[in-house]
């Protein structure tokens, strides 16, 4: 068999599946076990520094395996010793700033070295520019373990997933998007690398399989840069696996493919190959490749008509639309009662928004308008809200609405929205009952104490928050608090009760003034 009546027999475009075998080769960067070993080696200056945190791990209960167990002595040795000695420390004010609020050294300089260090190998450029072509149309998405942003920078318009809760709670459209389930070095608080992360990483899989579960029944996957026993990968296929009966598991013979490098490989070699989950056999092609230009040829023969990334413009739009019934900055749908269609006739148009619109702007809800300042969910312009929804809402809502980030951002002049900002200041956003009553925040100085203790009450956290002088408030920390509010619940605004409502919208304004309005 030729590679070639493999990708002949995809119903559609492939999901990849990238390991990081690929990017060993492609950036040189070390695998698990080197990562691991440079660090040691930074604790330590000893040869077999490494293999001292494995004898230890040896001897101890691994319930996830060995690597995930040594990456957590190492984790917290290094721990200790950046903070006692800075000569090892190699982060930017950013993650430096990161750490003081609890992020691991050990995870920030991880994220650190890889960047650092991904730096393309010329020997393949050919081949990343080959599979940077292929993004276009041939590849439907991508799944990956790794912490690189080799897909983000060749895959360019894909929409990103990082970790398993942004997966978990986002609706995902399985076209033009990644999933990096192993977390990202832009985050490196979502890093999976030590027992702890693995344990908390299976406890969730399920919820994991069951949003990849339409992915793997409609879409070939195509697994690059693992090895077939990689552990990782086996759970992963078991979840799924687990899932299914033995007729729909058939179905997937010929959709999943195991591509595997060998350097002395001559051309390309293509077989059947079996592995058992548990007692269920699972059935798939294994390719074995030196040259990855050979697979990426075959891959051109499958293609969408229309690049994947505007497919999933498609879906995203549709979805959104059907979800909140509203049309967005790129959408309009005309209905099958709409006096312009005929025939019974569905219309609907994706492309640059016109006035009819924005007309739509002028039902924006002020909880809308609100959540707008932290999480930009809302497509318009800041032009298009401060000239068509501002008017209705400031009226509705007793002249009082954040504007200062809008009016930052905005390109032309709006003078009745510069007069509201002007007159709310600090004092004006906190009520009078909220400067007699600081007096009760003697235990507390900043937003983060606050919060790290009483966000369990979020009525209490909310109010006690707004306490602060202006001068205690850090707009940094209260962005994470406000962050970490819409993403445990981005309806929070219309769902929870009254106090709550008041006392974020109240922390919105007071964001909004300080990181826009000073």
């Amino acid at each position: 068999m030729k590679i070639e009546d493999v990708v002949e027999k995809f119903n559609t475009t492939p999901f990849l599946f990238f390991g990081s075998g690929m990017t060993r080769r492609y950036y040189n960067l070390p695998d698990w076990k080197g990562l691991l070993e440079h660090f040691a080696r930074e604790i330590r200056d000893d040869e077999f520094a490494y293999s001292i945190y494995e004898n230890r791990a040896s001897k101890m209960d691994t319930p996830v395996g060995l690597l995930p167990k040594v990456a957590e002595l190492i984790q917290t040795d290094y721990d200790e010793k950046w903070f006692r000695d800075a000569s090892i420390r190699n982060l930017e004010a950013d993650l430096l700033m990161k750490v003081k609020r609890g992020l691991s050294p050990f995870k920030a300089e991880v994220a650190t070295y890889i960047k650092k260090n991904s730096v393309v190998v010329d020997e393949y450029k050919t081949e990343i520019e080959m599979l940077s072509n292929l993004s276009e149309k041939n590849i439907a998405g991508v799944i990956t373990t790794n912490y690189d942003e080799f897909i983000e920078n060749h895959f360019l318009g894909y929409t990103k997933f990082v970790g398993q809760k942004q997966l978990i709670f986002s609706p995902i459209q399985g076209i033009a998007e990644v999933f990096k389930i192993h977390g990202s070095i832009e985050d490196p608080d979502s890093l999976i690398i030590n027992e702890k992360d693995y344990l908390d990483f299976d406890r969730k899989s399920a919820y994991l399989a069951a949003k990849l579960m339409t992915i793997f029944i409609e879409y070939p996957i195509i697994f690059m840069g693992y090895s077939i026993s990689d552990v990782n990968i086996q759970k992963i296929i078991k979840s799924i696996i687990d899932c299914l009966d033995m007729q729909q598991i058939k179905t997937l013979e010929d959709r999943f493919v195991f591509v595997e490098y060998q350097s002395e490989k001559m051309g390309i070699e293509v077989s059947p190959y079996t592995i058992m989950v548990d007692d269920k056999p699972l059935s798939m092609k294994r390719i074995v490749v030196e040259d990855f230009k050979l697979l990426y040829r075959a891959l051109e023969g499958k293609r969408s008509k229309l690049p994947v990334r505007i497919l999933r413009r498609f879906k995203q739009e549709l979805y959104d639309f059907t979800v909140t019934n509203k049309p967005t900055a790129n959408m309009r749908v005309a209905s099958i009662e709409d006096e312009r269609v005929q025939d019974e006739e569905l219309v609907m148009a994706i492309g640059k928004y016109n006035d009819f619109g924005l007309k739509g702007l002028h039902g924006l809800k002020a909880d809308e308008w609100y959540k707008n300042i932290v999480v930009e969910d809302i497509e318009f312009s800041a032009d298009d809200l401060l000239q068509y929804a501002f008017k209705d809402l400031v009226k509705q809502n007793s002249g009082r609405l954040p504007v200062n980030k809008y009016l930052s951002k905005a390109k032309g002049n709006y003078p009745d929205c510069v007069e509201l900002a002007k007159k709310q200041d600090f004092d004006y956003i906190i009520s009078k009952t909220i400067k007699k009553n600081r007096y009760k925040l003697d235990k507390y100085k900043t937003v983060k104490q606050i919060w790290e203790n009483e966000k369990d009450s979020l009525e209490k956290a909310t109010r006690l928050i707004a306490h602060l002088p202006e001068k205690d408030i850090n707009i940094e920390e209260l962005e994470i608090v406000l962050n970490e509010i819409f993403e445990n619940d981005i309806n929070i605004l219309q769902d929870s009760k009254p106090a709550i409502r008041t006392n974020i919208r109240r922390l919105i304004m007071i964001y909004d003034y300080l990181k826009w309005g000073k």
